[in-house]
């Protein structure tokens, strides 16, 4: 019996599942390789617009310039060699435009959906031509630039430029091409964890089985260090909320703002102005199971509850796929809590992550769920609601390795640390 004929690279891409599984992985050098190879593998990869949809440039080692500032007090060779009459931002953008500039040639640009740009030399002004392109050479959907901007000596001034670009966008007449930013998050999402087994740690404190979470940890109890998971040099200002608002619904990003009652007028008259939520919480109060806000639960709560997960999809260039969580063992979407800083210090268990809401414990009554060695040194905590911590202030005990600062709560971790 003959054997089948062994399938060659173009009957196999020509399969649209195959294709669209195999093309986006494929390094942009690579893909401009492959075009040489024969004239049947050009026309195939020509005549597809999925061939350049994802594209992901931070492999180039031409786009990886050194971005410490030009002008240190001396001179280097770049400032002695380079026109005077070239702009600091002109110089770090030349790579990139001189990779977008051949790309337009090729007339690839226009068929980028998917843009990954992590860490690597992008100005405001190479934002701005992506964000608010009238030209038609950019029709990009989904943009990644973490860790890309707030490294330079005025992070403040560049925070305001960019959300000025944010409220120019989703306020013109016409909607921006551009629907999903990633901007704050890191480039690799294993820098959220200090040691390798931090993750698995985090998932087994969540109340049910969980499989196949999202590499970005919006979903998991994270951390008992002060670090949060989105890291912004600045602390958001009135106008940021209000342009947030205008981008409800036009475009999303790797960041939501914290709807803790602490910001809302009708839970607090001394409310603090708007944060990031930039502390996932992995689960509901401990008491309630819930919160006075509501967890964000995709398909069901407002989309600016949830932010973009990363990384972005490959396969897709769907903003819906970009913050759509895995289902859980359940068959139900995971339900999001996220808090600021402030909304949550005081609130958490520093071992379990477990943490008490507004609506079980007012301010003076959170010692009642978790509380510190100082508290309970000075009598702050009623003995009631000390369930077996068995203290003696005439033989105080060494709290371990806890800060006597340190929240823990009262059902189980503080009477585990005095054991």
């Amino acid at each position: 019996m003959a054997s089948a004929a062994t399938p060659c690279l173009v009957s196999v891409l020509s399969n649209n599942l195959i294709f669209n599984l195999i093309i986006p992985r494929i390094p942009i050098q690579s893909l401009l390789a492959l075009l040489s190879t024969s004239h049947a593998i050009r026309s195939l990869l020509k005549s597809s617009p999925d061939t350049f949809r994802y594209l992901d440039f931070t492999s180039l080692p031409i786009a990886n310039v050194d971005r410490t500032p030009l002008d240190r007090g001396g001179i280097s060779w770049r400032a002695e060699r380079m026109d005077e009459a070239l702009t600091e931002e002109e110089f770090f953008s030349g790579p990139l435009r001189g990779i977008f500039y051949s790309l337009k040639q090729l007339k690839i640009l226009q068929n980028v959906s998917t843009l990954i740009l992590d860490e690597m030399p992008v100005t405001i002004d190479i934002l701005e031509e992506i964000m608010l392109d009238t030209t038609g050479n950019f029709n990009v959907r989904i943009l990644s630039v973490r860790e890309c901007f707030f490294k330079s000596n005025h992070p403040r001034a560049e925070t305001k430029k960019i959300f000025q670009l944010i409220e120019s966008a989703v306020t013109r007449p016409k909607p921006p091409r551009l629907k999903a930013l990633y901007l704050f998050g890191a480039a690799n999402p294993a820098t959220y964890f200090d040691r390798v087994d931090e993750r698995d740690e985090a998932e087994q404190l969540l109340p049910g089985p969980v499989k196949h979470l999202p590499e970005d940890p919006w979903y998991l109890p994270l951390g008992t260090s002060h670090r949060p998971i989105i890291q912004s040099p600045f602390w958001f200002k009135s106008g940021f909320v209000k342009t947030m608002e205008n981008a409800e619904g036009v475009m999303k990003f790797d960041f939501i703002l914290c709807r803790g009652p602490s910001h809302d007028p009708r839970y607090s008259e001394k409310r603090r102005l708007a944060d990031l939520a930039s502390f996932p919480l992995g689960f509901g109060c401990m008491n309630c199971g819930t919160s006075p806000e509501g967890p964000g639960v995709y398909g069901k709560t407002p989309s600016g509850w949830l932010p973009l997960l990363a990384p972005p999809p490959i396969t897709t260039s769907s903003v819906e796929a970009a913050c759509r969580p895995p289902i859980g063992p359940d068959g139900k979407y995971p339900e999001l809590y996220a808090r600021c800083f402030l909304c949550i210090i005081d609130r958490r268990c520093v071992e379990c992550r477990k943490w008490i809401c507004e609506n079980c414990a007012k301010e003076g009554e959170v010692a009642q769920f978790i509380a510190n060695f100082a508290e309970i040194e000075a009598g702050l905590v009623p003995t009631e609601y000390l369930h077996g911590v068995v203290y003696d202030p005439e033989k105080p005990r060494s709290p371990r390795t806890y800060m006597k600062s340190a929240r823990l709560c009262l059902e189980k971790c503080m009477i585990e640390a005095f054991g």
